[in-house]
């Protein structure tokens, strides 16, 4: 007969953080999307540069939430879970992501509507 173990209950902080930063990478993502599709098919200004404006917004959000994620999985690692050791690189590939997204949008914006 095989006792099982009772699966690990992980704080609910840390599921938040991870799928919050999952969530803002795909609106990231689709809003660069919407842009790119909207210079080609002759979107409005103001809406191209409020695609812009929200990639910004929510690159930075990735960035402090991926700075938040690595932060709750050292607190893990120093607690002798070293399986949260992959998630520091997960976290760290979406914040550069998330910084570099909300950089390129800057920069565009800079560009196309000059520093105001």
């Amino acid at each position: 007969m095989q006792t099982s173990t009772p699966p690990e209950k992980k704080p609910i902080i840390l599921m938040l953080v991870k799928r919050t930063v999952f969530f803002f990478s795909g609106i990231c993502l689709l809003s660069l999307f919407l842009y790119g599709i909207g210079t080609n098919q002759g979107f409005k200004e103001q809406t191209q540069f409020m695609l812009l404006h929200i990639t910004v917004m929510v690159g930075l959000f990735i960035g402090v939430g991926s700075l938040y994620g690595i932060g709750l999985d050292l607190w893990r690692i120093f607690q002798k879970q070293y399986r949260y050791l992959c998630g520091i690189g997960g976290y760290l590939c979406l914040g550069v992501f998330g910084i570099a997204l909300a950089a390129l949008a800057s920069f565009i914006l800079v560009l196309t509507e000059g520093n105001l």
